[in-house]
């Protein structure tokens, strides 16, 4: 008993959280994943992910500045394989996509919906745009984190990275409750022209083939992590919010100029985003307690 008190007290908020959310997903996984063809291959990948946030734990104890980095912010590395390994729930529990639902919704708010509406703007200069600042969001995660980290802003680096880590799980466990598909798919025989661009369209085309889910729409997820970004960098280093601000706006337009995302998951991921931001510091003095570091 002794043994265990000694191993909670070494677990961060932001530990238990990365922990408890993988013992859950295997959970949901052993009992409701039964259709799945690749239901071992989750659950496998799950306690892979375990194991390492124990690794990176034990690590800890090493006083090395970088080291310290990799074993303080190892969440970041494991939304890598969450978001990945959601890919392959989305069809968990519901056979088809909701996105009609949405459809409903918005074209009776709307006149013309904003998907189609865009098609008016589109030109390879503004497109070049909206893709940079759809992309660089995969960059940003990590600069953001490690520019509290690195400049000694060790509240602001937990903070943003234990908002980052409630939105964006909470996020990636409604892609199987509410899988929706997104305007790419479901709207696709009602587009006119093709988004044509530079480089940053070529990278969005590779991203669009290669790691973007076929489901994972509502809530939109960079929505979600730009929304914490955004909050935090304001709350705690304003020449960090100018610099990205400009950025993540743009972020925000793209994902509805760039067909991946409906305006109802771009609200959604601002308000998961939110509450991420809010829940964390009740979440850490609940874990605090439970470590007995309450005081």
């Amino acid at each position: 008993m002794a043994e265990i008190k000694r191993f909670i007290a070494k677990i961060r908020a932001i530990d238990a959280i990365c922990l408890s959310y993988i013992i859950l997903m295997i959970i949901i996984i052993s009992l409701f994943g039964y259709k799945l063809d690749d239901q071992l291959y989750i659950i496998t990948v799950y306690i892979s992910c375990f194991a390492g946030s124990l690794m990176f734990i034990f690590l800890r104890r090493f006083s090395n500045k970088i080291l310290n980095f990799f074993t303080d912010n190892y969440p970041l590395i494991l939304l890598i394989p969450f978001y990945e390994i959601s890919g392959h729930q989305v069809h968990m529990i519901f056979d088809g996509f909701f996105d009609d639902y949405i459809l409903m919704i918005e074209n009776a708010v709307f006149p013309v919906h904003p998907v189609t509406w865009f098609e008016q703007f589109y030109n390879p200069i503004l497109t070049e745009w909206m893709m940079m600042g759809y992309s660089v969001y995969l960059l940003l995660i990590p600069i953001t984190t490690g520019w509290f980290y690195f400049t000694d802003q060790k509240e602001a680096a937990e903070h943003n990275l234990g908002s980052l880590l409630l939105s964006l799980i909470s996020c990636y466990m409604v892609f199987f409750l509410l899988p929706v598909e997104g305007p790419r798919f479901a709207m696709a025989n009602q587009y006119t022209g093709e988004l044509t661009g530079f480089l940053f369209r070529a990278i969005t085309n590779l991203l669009e083939s290669g790691a973007m889910l076929h489901g994972g729409a509502f809530p939109s997820a960079h929505c979600s992590a730009a929304t914490v970004m955004l909050l935090l960098s304001y709350k705690y280093d304003r020449k960090l919010f100018k610099w990205i601000i400009v950025i993540l706006i743009t972020l925000y337009i793209s994902t509805v100029y760039g067909r991946y995302h409906y305006p109802l998951d771009v609200l959604a991921g601002m308000l998961f985003g939110i509450a991420g931001v809010k829940l964390y510091h009740p979440i850490k003095r609940l874990w605090d307690r439970i470590a007995g570091r309450d005081g």
